[in-house]
């Protein structure tokens, strides 16, 4: 048994390892061979290993996230053209961008903001709200983080596993700082198949390293639009909604590929009361 979870922690470790280096190189078209290699694996038994524990193969989880990112360009950008979309997430050709992107959203890159405009998941609650933005740049950090799919009450239990890895690393979970990666657009995206990564900033005095679920990365600096935001749980999403649909296509600035991020100073799945008090961060750049 002990060699089982010994076997599946180093399986989590590799995938976690190869999953960093997809989503922070979203115009890259890495290779299962180049990718196997990186994690010391044969390619026939890392794209084992890989579907088992994302439950997507490799190929149509590399597609899944381009073609999510090129969605939210589309929307977020709505003077960027669709070569200038292809090309941020690494397609070869409008052709086969237009039908993957139509095979996986059931219209063509053109017509995606006509069926957003229609789309009955938008929330503008907060719409004619003030929100407190500044423009800067977001120092790097280094993190203790989960993945998680799910944008719900169980992104909990990601914090629940790294707060039990910081008791017994010996990390007081409560002074270090906590992030959140939102990777995925609930807008059209079903909520149980957004990716989420709980995050720890790690104190700089000692040296850290992945375990099982528990991987280790850099946050890397990013210039970012940071609004402070204060509610209650199922607030977030609402804030989202105007900042990335009404905010951004206005605004002189356009999101780049690396996630938003929160960077709470109260994290509603921590505390009991369910309250949040964070900065938003949305990576962007001048248009």
């Amino acid at each position: 048994m002990k060699q089982k979870k010994t076997t599946k922690n180093d399986h989590i470790e590799r995938v976690n390892e190869v999953l960093f280096l997809i989503h922070g190189n979203i115009q890259r078209n890495f290779s299962v061979e180049e990718l196997s290699l990186h994690v010391a694996m044969s390619p026939f038994h890392f794209n084992r290993v890989f579907k088992e524990t994302t439950g997507e193969s490799l190929h149509a989880y590399i597609k899944r996230v381009k073609l999510e990112h090129a969605a939210n360009l589309l929307l977020f950008n709505p003077d960027a053209t669709i070569t200038h979309i292809l090309q941020e997430v690494g397609f070869s050709s409008n052709a086969s961008f237009c039908q993957a992107f139509k095979e996986r959203f059931l219209v063509t890159p053109t017509k995606w903001k006509e069926v957003d405009q229609l789309n009955e998941k938008r929330d503008y609650t907060y719409v004619n709200e003030p929100l407190h933005v500044k423009i800067a740049v977001v120092p790097s950090h280094e993190v203790a983080y989960v993945r998680h799919k799910g944008y719900d009450r169980s992104i909990k239990q990601a914090w629940l596993k790294l707060q039990a890895w910081a008791m017994s690393a010996g990390v007081v979970f409560e002074h270090q700082k906590m992030i959140g990666l939102h990777h995925s657009n609930p807008r059209f995206v079903e909520a149980s198949q957004c990716h989420y990564v709980a995050c720890l900033e790690l104190p700089k005095d000692r040296k850290f390293y992945r375990n099982g679920e528990i991987g280790m990365m850099k946050i890397p600096e990013s210039f970012c639009a940071i609004f402070s935001l204060q509610g209650v749980y199922g607030d977030l999403k609402k804030y989202m909604d105007v900042i990335y649909h009404e905010w951004l296509p206005k605004s002189e600035y356009e999101k780049v590929s690396l996630p938003s991020f929160a960077i709470y100073r109260q994290n509603h799945f921590v505390n009991a009361d369910e309250k949040f008090d964070l900065d938003f961060c949305v990576p962007v750049r001048f248009k």
